[in-house]
């Protein structure tokens, strides 16, 4: 096992991404004298953004209130002289100059901390200072960063297929696990756990690991088996990290996995996803069930007393609206109804819907969408069904309807990475699918 010590455990609600990139730019610059003045230059962006702007000022708002000592943010975008100007017009003693951009999938900030020369012969000596400090910052976009930006449409998909290695294939997990900028996909099989891309037609392996290397036998293995795969991020700013959490029912433990795809530790219950982390519950005859807790010492507590249901497929996504508030939804099937909830007091039932399910914000527009299988036990007959959840009105709303003859056999979500809407992943009985 890997001897790194546990990062500090973060809340499981999702952080804005605009809190997010202020946070870190703020503390990236450090202390700041009092009374600066924070200004932005004009968003960048790959989709086009005619309310670009209002979302750089948005950030340099939040920006400026990070600091608590008088600073504030220019009311209009201004390149670097007209900043430099402002500033000294203010009596501002620094300027804070920030660079907004929106790109692969992106909120990403650049700032810059100018001195602003007071005197008649510091501007004389110097009169445009360079800069002393300099910060960045990304965060993944969100609802409240889309709604500056064009709505995505939820239609034509287009659908990359990559042949498979294993046609077992029963949980799927999407993220940067490695930290290195893109996203790796996670399978977990009845034999193996292994990260991988789509290359070239086929599934390229990154990592694996073997079940028989990592776990004992499950002293009551089910025909056919429950696993859950969740990335979770953990601790905040240098010390955070990213971790896969898999648990399979044909095995008596749970695995949690570093970013080398190495063993961080191991538990005895079932990590089932609850918000941005995972909470762990026991299986109870043939459905997930009963109360759940903290997998291990030192992780958050979960949302919840209890899953909430007896449910044969289970799903749940930290996501935020487009105000900028954080919510957490959960998914569980029972007897072929899907039951959703929110943390806000939100429910609906959802009919017909078969035993794979993931949940996220394909689009960016604050409601959540909801994927899942067919109820049918004719594989020829099953399809990957996307219905977006409108949580004010309860209205559940089918948006996409992808055949797939093979057989659905595991779904999940990956983060955004481009203009469009963010990619899902499909597991059938010999491919693993991105839909982009």
């Amino acid at each position: 096992m890997s001897a790194t010590p546990p990062a500090p455990s973060v809340p499981q609600r999702a952080v804005p991404a605009v809190s997010k990139v202020a946070d870190a730019i703020a503390q990236g610059l450090g202390k700041v004298p009092a009374r600066a003045l924070v200004v932005t230059s004009a968003l960048v962006s790959d989709p086009p953004a005619s309310k670009g702007d209002r979302l750089a000022l948005a950030v340099a708002a939040q920006v400026a209130g990070r600091f608590e000592n008088g600073a504030h943010a220019q009311a209009d975008v201004l390149g670097l002289a007209a900043a430099r100007a402002a500033a000294a017009t203010h009596g501002a003693p620094v300027l804070v100059q920030l660079t907004v951009e929106i790109a692969s999938g992106k909120l990403r900030v650049t700032a810059d901390l100018y001195p602003v020369p007071r005197t008649v012969w510091s501007k004389i000596r110097d009169p445009e200072p360079a800069p002393t400090v300099h910060a960045f910052a990304e965060a993944l976009i969100d609802a409240e960063v889309r709604s500056y930006l064009p709505a995505i449409p939820l239609v034509t998909p287009q659908v990359d297929r990559g042949r498979n290695f294993e046609s077992d294939v029963v949980a799927l997990a999407c993220g940067d696990l490695d930290r290195d900028g893109s996203s790796e996909i996670a399978t977990v099989s009845r034999r193996r756990v292994t990260t991988s891309r789509i290359r070239g037609g086929k599934v390229e392996p990154l990592r694996g690991k073997g079940w028989i290397d990592l776990s004992p036998v499950s002293p009551a293995p089910l025909r056919e088996p429950y696993a859950f795969a969740s990335l979770v991020e953990r601790g905040a700013g240098p010390e955070a990290r990213t971790t896969l959490d898999v648990g399979l029912t044909d095995r008596a433990l749970s695995i949690r996995f570093d970013r080398g795809l190495e063993v961080d530790s191991t538990f005895a219950g079932l990590p089932i996803p609850d918000g941005a982390g995972v909470a762990c519950t026991r299986m109870s005859s043939l459905v997930v069930t009963g109360p759940i807790g903290a997998c291990k010492k030192g992780d958050p507590a979960p949302l919840g007393a209890s899953v909430g249901g007896q449910y044969d497929a289970f799903a749940s996504a930290a996501l935020v609206d487009a105000g900028g508030a954080p919510y957490v939804v959960w998914a569980g099937r029972e007897r072929g109804i899907v039951e959703l909830r929110d943390d806000a007091s939100h429910a609906a039932r959802v009919p017909d819907m078969g035993a794979q399910l993931a949940v996220g914000d394909l689009d960016q527009d604050g409601d959540p969408e909801i994927l899942g299988s067919v109820d049918t036990l004719n594989a020829l007959d099953d399809a990957v069904v996307v219905k977006t959840w409108r949580r004010a009105t309860g209205k559940v709303l089918e948006r996409l309807r992808i055949p797939a003859a093979a057989g659905v056999h595991a779904l999940g979500v990956c983060p955004p990475d481009g203009p469009g809407h963010a990619p899902f992943l499909v597991a059938t009985a010999d491919e693993i699918w991105v839909v982009r």
